[in-house]
């Protein structure tokens, strides 16, 4: 078991954030009853949450919405800073084990 160097920002969306994302869709999506969180990996030492999500929260908003592949939708949702937490459950942390003993290998940089 390695310790890695980072910390975390586990992102689970509501109800809420399918629906309204998925409502103008024309597409019909299989979505799961409670969705896995997505994990975003960032710097190990911080202090404050509330800054250190300020910092990242468009981009994983962006990624949240991308998952369900409807980047470019009509009608975006305005999540912001402030209602984000009504889109979705969030938790940080700064302990990140790897139990595999395989490289980390990155599929693609943004």
């Amino acid at each position: 078991m390695k310790v890695l160097n980072r910390g975390f920002i586990s992102v689970s969306p509501k109800p809420v954030f399918i629906s309204e994302l998925l409502k103008d869709s024309e597409v019909d999506r299989l979505t799961p009853n409670h969705p896995e969180p997505s994990i975003y990996l960032i710097e190990e030492d911080f202090w404050d949450d509330e800054t250190i999500f300020k910092k990242y929260y468009k981009r994983i908003v962006d990624g949240e919405t991308k998952q369900y592949g409807v980047e470019n939708n009509v009608h975006p949702l305005d999540i912001n800073f402030e209602n984000i937490r009504d889109y979705f459950n969030i938790s940080l942390g700064s302990m990140v084990f790897d139990l595999d003993h395989r490289p980390l290998e990155g599929l693609k940089d943004d």
